[in-house]
């Protein structure tokens, strides 16, 4: 069945005519496909075209499935190569707009890295509550619905979605027509090892190590450089990328070790003056998931000596954003 936010998203979106004129049905699966020129209907959606895009926004579903499958595919733009490549988000509230977003982005860095390929993304609506057994049949049926565009769309992973999901994908839909699959089928680990996390470091690094330059524009004349071991840092998001990123910061080879001074998740925020325990926090989300509430909850609440600790804990994740630290690293899939 159609999933039930996205249900109540189109019929308050796009008129009951245009739903009708413009369903695709194939078998049990049913797509809505909106090209370039169907700008009324694709603004309706939140999407606006412009010159670069997109060439394709589609609203995809299996409306006999007994488990909510379906969601959106944004195809943005197809100037750098065929197929588009881009990942694949797995959250209970997402649409087209936010699809199209990161299709757009996905667009212009494929373009900035000059590879030749696309830009593209996926989105797949799932419920609040799914177990692993029910997860995975999303997935699968979701995989299936995407078949129709392997010619013009590659999947990967995204925030909600990892490279066993890939797999997934693959025997789905043939195993050269998805990225980033697990070591078992020939893929990279890009998702285990955490290489976006590396990207992080890497960039961190980088920073560090040009921003006594920035001194010679007036702006940061005065701006006060904290030395190496009084570096600090706040991930919002601490999943696959903040995750990694907290244990790679601690293997970093550049002698900068910035203390984690606080984290967010979905289900709150952590935050200590003097530096978290990563790898205990790392040990935990390897098991957990989200943290902060746990962590809190059994450590700080009912630990050894409670009452004793700096650290604070916070069930709004967006009270990180209201401290100070000398880096922030957004690593959570908040929109923009």
């Amino acid at each position: 069945m159609i999933p039930k936010t996205m249900k109540i998203f189109l019929e308050d979106a796009l008129p009951e005519r245009v739903r009708e004129k413009r369903l695709i049905q194939d078998r049990s699966f049913c797509f809505l496909e909106f090209g370039p020129l169907d700008v009324d209907s694709l603004q309706r959606l939140g999407i606006r075209v412009d010159r670069l895009g997109p060439r394709l926004v589609s609203c995809l579903w299996d409306r006999e499935s007994p488990l909510e499958i379906g969601g959106y595919l944004v195809v943005d733009n197809l100037a750098m190569g065929v197929p588009s490549v881009g990942g694949t988000r797995m959250l209970p509230d997402i649409t087209p707009d936010i699809i199209h977003n990161l299709a757009r982005g996905m667009t212009l860095k494929n373009a900035a890295a000059d590879l030749p390929f696309g830009g593209g993304k996926c989105g797949i609506v799932c419920p609040g509550a799914m177990d692993k057994k029910e997860r995975k049949e999303i997935v699968k049926g979701f995989g299936r619905l995407l078949k129709r565009y392997k010619d013009i769309y590659i999947p990967g992973p995204d925030v909600g979605t990892n490279d066993q999901d890939m797999k997934i994908f693959a025997i789905e839909n043939g195993i050269n027509n998805v990225i980033s699959k697990p070591a078992d089928m020939g893929g990279n680990r890009i998702d285990e090892l955490g290489a976006a996390a590396k990207g992080v470091v890497a960039a961190f690094n980088a920073l560090v190590e040009h921003l006594p330059r920035l001194r010679e524009l007036p702006q940061f004349k005065t701006m006060e450089i904290p030395p190496a071991g009084e570096l600090d840092v706040l991930i919002q998001g601490f999943g696959a990328v903040g995750a990694n990123t907290a244990r790679l910061f601690h293997e970093n080879t550049h002698n900068y070790r910035p203390r984690i001074k606080g984290i967010s998740d979905t289900t709150g925020y952590l935050l200590n003056p003097d530096g978290l325990p990563w790898s205990e926090l790392f040990s935990m989300w390897k098991t957990l998931g989200p943290v902060t509430g746990a962590y809190y909850h059994d450590r700080i609440m009912h630990g050894p000596d409670p009452g004793s600790s700096k650290t604070v804990f916070s069930n709004n994740p967006d009270n990180l954003l209201t401290e100070s630290a000398f880096c922030l690293i957004p690593a959570s899939p908040m929109f923009n």
